[in-house]
């Protein structure tokens, strides 16, 4: 199972352009990026001296705002976020995590967002009927939540071993591939290794 994934995987590489031997700080930021959602519909992030800073859209002023400010560790297949959701007139809520690519173990592609949810019906990773792909490993994303109205200083820890990849549209798939060609290329995630 391990060989034909791997071989898949370098399947959707072929298709992206070459991963570069040590990938620059902002291709590693975007692939974390990506597996996280806070690239969604072409959000351009506000980069600054090693950290992009991702913004929810609002339309609304009285929705809350999420601010996530991601940062590539000295590993660069592992990402440190510091988010905030802010309530208009209200304290925020502060998350802390951590996600760490060299720890997929499993990756299964769906063809439809419906057997995603059901966890039927895999279809092979180079297939071009792939509309979603998850990624599993112990401890992918763990988190740390606060509130800072000051009203409790404990903080809720979880940790998350799944990370949605969607690939609905050509740009989605394109960002998809060079993902995935970093996770199995850079990472070296156990997922993508050869028996």
């Amino acid at each position: 199972m391990r060989t034909a994934v791997g071989a898949m995987a370098l399947v959707l590489a072929g298709k992206a352009p070459a991963a570069e031997s040590v990938p620059t700080d902002a291709a590693m930021r975007e692939a974390h990026a990506v597996l996280l959602g806070l690239a969604q519909d072409g959000a351009a992030p506000v980069r600054e001296a090693g950290a992009d800073i991702y913004y929810s859209i609002v339309d609304n002023p009285d929705a809350p705002r999420l601010v996530t400010r991601l940062e590539v560790s000295g590993a660069p297949c592992r990402a440190r976020t510091t988010s905030a959701l802010q309530f208009p007139g209200k304290w925020a809520t502060l998350t802390l995590g951590l996600v760490d690519l060299g720890r997929v173990t499993t990756v299964t592609a769906y063809a439809s967002i419906d057997d995603m949810i059901a966890e039927t019906r895999p279809v092979s990773l180079a297939s071009p009927d792939v509309e979603q792909i998850v990624l599993t490993g112990e401890g992918l994303y763990c988190s740390s939540h606060m509130s800072l109205s000051g009203q409790s200083s404990a903080s809720e820890d979880t940790c998350s071993d799944r990370l949605d990849l969607p690939m609905m549209d050509e740009e989605q798939r394109a960002r998809g591939r060079r993902v995935l060609a970093i996770v199995a290329d850079i990472c070296k995630a156990p997922a993508f290794g050869k028996k």
